[in-house]
């Protein structure tokens, strides 16, 4: 059995990358789906006087779930059984240490595509990902 993260962020490119995996599961060999909400750390100081890190745990799982909803109810309805996690970190080291630790065969993931001048002034997640792994990561425009 293939195992499959696909971390999605809530854009089309997100969607997209579903798709793929959906397509995926209608292939002959079986694949267990895990679904990725990386949610940004809260990095200040000052919010972090005035909120607890409870509140500020359930903030990210509030958040992290609210992205995972869609690819959750989608994959429902295809009859797709899947795991799901929200994690707390910088996107793309925390997609790369967590198919790492897990042991993922493949990462799915949407890319938005960019290039030139604004891929090198933005950086990408998927880039970044791509660079940390040694596993194959699909990227799905």
């Amino acid at each position: 059995m293939t195992k499959v993260l696909l971390p999605v962020d809530g854009s089309a490119f997100s969607d997209r990358a579903l798709d793929h995996v959906l397509a995926m599961t209608q292939g002959e060999e079986p694949i267990e789906v895990h679904l990725l909400s990386v949610q940004l750390p809260v990095d200040s100081g000052h919010a972090r006087m005035f909120v607890s890190d409870d509140d500020i745990a359930a903030y990210h799982r509030d958040e992290g779930m609210a992205v995972l909803k869609p690819y959750m109810a989608r994959l429902d309805a295809a009859g797709v059984a899947y795991n799901w996690h929200v994690l707390v970190g910088h996107v793309a080291q925390t997609i790369a240490r967590f198919a790492k630790e897990q042991k993922f065969d493949q990462v799915v993931m949407g890319t938005h595509g960019r290039s030139g001048v604004t891929q090198l002034l933005m950086g990408s997640v998927a880039q970044n990902v791509v660079r940390r792994l040694k596993i194959p990561v699909a990227l799905v425009k």
